[in-house]
């Protein structure tokens, strides 16, 4: 899982502060489906200094001497604690070949995909942002509509099943 969020000069890729996983494990099913990774265990490249993000966000920022916006960030390519949620799937088939002769034969089959009806929880939003500050202003960093870290989809099908008669001859 590749991390972006708000550009310096070098790179889009966020620092990594902390640990995205934190607090995973006692969250329920909607809790994890709202709020993946946590947002506090990143910064973005240029740090947050607020004079900083506030001088970037309106292109005040004299960036030939700005130190934090010509470094990368630290997120890396796939954190090893980055992880998108677990896949699992069980599909079922069921044949029965009925001779008519020495080689002529129907099969008949009936084949479920997902038997379980098991839903498995899509990739998170991997674009860091940060919700939009407490007073409703926003900046490179804070932003109206952040959804870093939703899952807003599955990646499997419901159940479905098949049925087929092949004739061999």
């Amino acid at each position: 899982m590749s991390f972006s969020g708000p550009c310096n000069g070098v790179t889009c890729r966020p620092n990594l502060i902390g640990d995205p996983s934190r607090g995973r494990a006692s969250k329920n099913r909607q809790q994890k489906e709202n709020q993946w990774w946590d947002p506090s265990a990143f910064e973005a490249p240029f740090g947050s200094d607020p004079g900083v993000i506030q001088a970037i966000t309106n292109s005040t920022a004299d960036f030939n001497s700005l130190d934090q916006f010509w470094q990368f960030g630290t997120a890396g390519l796939r954190p090893p604690t980055g992880r998108a949620p677990g896949y699992w799937n069980a599909d079922f088939t069921l044949a029965r070949n009925l001779q008519l002769s020495e080689s002529k034969y129907f099969q008949f089959r009936w084949e479920i995909f997902n038997v379980f009806n098991h839903q498995n929880l899509g990739i998170p939003n991997s674009y860091w942002c940060l919700p939009p500050n407490p007073d409703g202003s926003t900046d490179v960093v804070h932003r109206f509509g952040c959804s870093f870290g939703q899952i807003t989809n599955v990646q499997t099908d419901p159940r479905a099943m098949e049925f087929g008669i092949k004739l061999y001859w």
